[in-house]
């Protein structure tokens, strides 16, 4: 079997990994409202394989997680917004898996997590709003769905900035460049 191969195929285990661990630690957390691991560890499979892989884990990982709910799978309309905000998600963690191979300060890379965190844990929540105000069809105006579903996930939105800011930090520190082995190379340009 040639390197390519390997490491293709170490992709895909790390993936399926991946996916696994984040419904796992999702169900291991279900009784906790808006206290989760599943959108650090889709971040953290998009950081370790990239932006086009990592989409396609935060998507899988989320659709998923809602089709195996023991409550039932989630209406159309909010299933399609949970697997593009875990799209979403896995292209936030490549970024800031970007932002780490380029920059070694610890102070920015806590920074970057947490702004990462926050910002990929707002848009998630803003199109799992839209998607459930889809669903219930209130008389409500968008905007005051939105508001009100943000509202309620203010404790989501700074549990996962929280998290992002200690975990990533430390994963990184401890892996180092082993991490970055699965990363896909970046591609030259071919005019410069």
């Amino acid at each position: 079997m040639n390197s390519d191969n390997l490491t293709s195929l170490r992709r895909t285990a790390f993936a399926g990994i991946i996916i696994a661990m984040a419904i796992a630690l999702g169900y291991a957390l279900a009784s906790v409202p808006n206290i989760e691991m599943v959108t650090f560890t889709l971040a953290l499979g998009g950081a370790v394989l990239g932006y086009s892989r990592g989409a396609v884990v935060g998507a899988m990982g989320f659709a998923l997680y809602s089709a195996l709910s023991p409550y039932g799978i989630a209406p159309p309309p909010l299933f399609i917004a949970q697997t593009l905000g875990g799209a979403a998600i896995g292209i936030g963690g490549a970024g800031l898996g970007a932002i780490f191979h380029r920059i070694k300060s610890p102070p920015i890379r806590v920074a970057c997590s947490a702004g990462i965190g926050l910002l990929v844990t707002l848009l998630y929540d803003i199109l799992t709003n839209i998607g459930s105000f889809i669903v219930a069809s209130t008389k409500d105006t968008l905007g005051a769905f939105i508001i009100g579903g943000l509202a309620f996930s203010l404790v989501h939105i700074v549990w996962n900035g929280a998290i992002f800011a200690m975990l990533f930090p430390a994963i990184f520190r401890v892996a180092g460049r082993s991490i970055f082995s699965l990363r896909p190379k970046p591609r030259r340009k071919a005019f410069q």
